[in-house]
């Protein structure tokens, strides 16, 4: 049979029709019109045995059989907020010797061997708001992982040694503390939102480190570490009543005694406008941070304040300042919330230099926003389905589930807490999110912080108010020296004036403008001796110029004022970290050249005798500005035989001796060509100097410096 013409042209007609009209509804309708999601399972919380020991020890108990393997937690009611204002880094540094010292059973070394044949955990620490201990083992070592964990919170040593290496960690944390700038911010507006000195807000520093004693820490230890100031949670393949017998045979003979814990620190804030500044020149991008004190999580508007923070963080700021402005890296926001005392509400986002403050007023614009407009249909359910979608990974292992009821139980929260938060949220409605915004937020009592390199910024910070410029700094460890008397002022002058004499006529010293050498220098390191020839160039007062032959290429090192940065071979060109910055400035003025020429600003002070290889000498401690340091002086000659100073190593802050040797005489100027230097705390040698040749008022393109 024949289909006619007509009737092709009409079926193709028809077919046309249908695939426009299919495309037409396609077009019409998104990904959620074709996909249904079931609701999620309901998630089935484990049963939880609660007891409490004689003693006055509470321990969960949740049995899990899914894996032969046992994890014991507990929570014990100190934390570092109870810290000496003049020992902070106390509890901190007993909660990690806890462990690494041992008991007085087992030393922490020995420890750690028994612990590797188990292929067991065992760790213990203290922070702000708490104390913790935790044990992992295999269900059969369960016996021997309660002995050893029991035997640590009865029974901790607390060797010397483990102690002090304990506040070398510590130092070593200190003097990087700056290297990071998220930290910086993070840290400096915890400060401004506390107080500096606020528990919540306070830092570790070498004088609180170096203050704390070992009888200190034992202090702290018998005044909180009690049978009735812990709970205990435990899960893993076991019957709970059978645990709890093991409980009592291993913790039940810890006697309970009156704990008296003092209040938490109470957070007294006054809403205000501020504007902070830290200078960070070695960067090309800001970090801002703004807001004003959070609350707390049991409060009646947590779960629309939970929402709010959703929709500002995510449609708002992140969408405008990110996405629609391309103005950040990243942008976020968070309504900060503690258990115990009021969080920190912040926003924040990081930014290239040049957007800086456009950045700081989108951000500002947003917050009023979200109290004057109400929120969209849209941004409220997406809101609600970011948090309810994320909700179930609270519940994917029994670990995150006791965990957290051990610490609703900490802090007196109900068990249900989680369960409740989830209920609520899915009431919040667009009015609740108004009325939380204008209630809680203050756009216009915020304080601000900037992080960053002010030279390269969009507007100066003063278009968005009086600028207060924050020191971070990190304060040195103050010598403790006998008080300089009268007499011991007139002794340390002349023999300065000595010094210099020998050193140079005051003519030929005033008359240098730089000073170029070349030198070989072996240094010890950890993984022995390690040999680099370089040159060195001082322009006085305040630029260096130091280039070093390594065994990936020519380093070069270039410090003007306060500025600094390193060529690298395969890296190319980066800032110099403060730090180091500040240990070139340091040479200078522990350098005779530059003593002489500031002589006036030089305060001498006589210490003492001492000797150096046998030979008696004279200390001199001098000081330029907030900078001291020794000269161990030859009383005969006036040379100076050696120095003592304080310098930035690996760890944080260590004194070092260096003895010189081999005058020589260079155009009337006498100096070492050889310097030995030893550390102080143990006597080892750190490096040698061997000096080349040195030439001066050498011709300098002084231009290499400006940068």
């Amino acid at each position: 049979m024949k289909i006619k013409k007509h009737n092709l042209l009409v079926c193709a007609l028809l077919i046309f029709s249908v695939l426009i009209l299919q495309t037409s509804l396609f077009a019409q309708k998104g990904p959620k019109d074709y996909f249904k999601f079931r609701p999620l399972n309901k998630i089935q919380m484990p049963k939880v045995h609660k007891v409490v020991l004689p003693n006055g020890i509470k321990i969960l108990f949740v049995e899990d059989h899914t894996f032969p393997t046992i994890d014991i937690r507990a929570m014990i009611k100190t934390g570092s907020v109870f810290d000496p204002a003049d020992k902070v880094g106390l509890a901190s540094i007993t909660g990690e010797v806890i462990r690494t010292g041992g008991s007085k059973n087992m030393s922490g070394d020995k420890l750690d061997e028994l612990l590797e044949s188990l292929g067991a955990s065992v760790e213990t620490g203290i922070s702000q708001n708490s104390g913790y201990a935790y044990i992992s083992l295999l269900k059969q070592d369960v016996d021997k992982g309660l002995q050893i964990l029991a035997d640590l919170l009865m029974n901790p040593a607390f060797p010397e040694e483990k102690i002090k290496l304990a506040k070398i960690e510590a130092k070593s944390v200190i003097s990087r503390r700056n290297d990071d700038v998220g930290s910086i911010a993070n840290r400096e507006f915890s400060k401004l939102i506390y107080g500096a000195d606020h528990p919540y807000a306070r830092h570790i520093e070498y004088a609180t480190i170096d203050a704390i004693t070992r009888d200190d820490i034992v202090s702290f230890y018998k005044k909180y570490f009690h049978p009735n100031n812990i709970i205990f949670a435990a899960w893993g393949d076991f019957n709970w009543e059978e645990m709890k017998n093991k409980f009592e045979k291993y913790l039940g003979s810890w006697k309970k005694e009156t704990v008296n814990i003092p209040p938490k620190p109470e957070v007294n804030y006054n809403f205000d406008y501020s504007v902070n500044y830290i200078d960070k020149p070695d960067v090309d991008q800001s970090n801002i941070l703004l807001g004003h004190i959070g609350g707390v999580m049991n409060n009646p508007d947590f779960p629309s304040l939970v929402i709010m923070n959703q929709i500002l963080s995510f449609e708002r700021m992140f969408k405008k300042i990110r996405t629609d402005e391309g103005l950040a890296y990243s942008v976020w926001g968070n309504y900060g919330a503690s258990y115990d005392h009021p969080g920190v509400f912040s926003a924040g986002c990081q930014t290239k230099s040049s957007s800086t403050v456009k950045a700081i007023k989108l951000m500002l614009e947003e917050l009023k926003r979200i109290q004057a407009e109400p929120v969209t249909d849209e941004e409220l359910q997406k809101a609600k389905d970011m948090y309810l979608n994320g909700y179930v990974f609270n519940f994917d292992s029994k670990s995150k589930v006791v965990n957290r009821l051990l610490t609703y139980d900490y802090y007196g929260y109900p068990e249900t807490f989680m369960s409740d938060l989830k209920a609520k949220i899915e009431k919040v409605t667009k009015q609740d999110i108004q009325e939380v915004a204008r209630k809680y937020l203050k756009p216009d009592k915020v304080r601000i912080l900037v992080v960053g390199n002010k030279k390269n910024f969009d507007e100066p910070l003063s278009v968005l108010g009086k600028v207060n410029t924050i020191d971070i700094t990190i304060p040195q460890p103050e010598e403790k020296t006998p008080e300089a008397s009268g007499e011991s002022l007139e002794k340390g002058n002349k023999l300065f004036k000595k010094i210099l004499a020998a050193t140079g006529s005051e003519e030929k010293l005033s008359r240098i403008t730089n000073m170029s050498s070349s030198f070989s220098l072996t240094q010890v390191t950890p993984m022995g001796e390690m040999n680099v020839d370089g040159s060195v160039l001082m322009v006085y007062p305040d630029k260096f110029k130091v280039v070093i032959n390594s065994a990936m290429g020519e380093v070069t090192i270039l410090v003007s004022g306060s500025k600094g940065k390193m060529v690298v071979p395969g890296r190319g060109e980066m800032p110099m970290p403060q730090p180091q910055i500040e240990q070139y400035k340091n040479t200078v003025y522990r350098d005779p050249v530059f003593l002489a020429q500031n002589q006036s600003k030089v305060k001498a002070q006589y210490i003492g005798k001492t000797k150096i290889d046998g030979k008696e000498c004279e200390d001199v401690l001098l000081t330029y500005g907030t900078y001291s340091f020794h000269f161990l002086v030859d009383p005969e000659t006036g040379l100076t035989k050696g120095m003592i100073y304080t310098q930035q190593g690996m760890q944080g802050p260590e004194k070092v001796k260096e003895i010189y040797y081999d005058y020589k005489k260079i155009n009337g100027i006498n100096l070492p060509m050889r310097t030995v230097t030893i550390g102080l705390s143990d006597g080892k040698k750190k490096g040698e100097q061997k000096v080349k040749e040195i030439k001066f008022n050498v011709k300098t393109d002084l231009k290499v410096f400006d940068f």
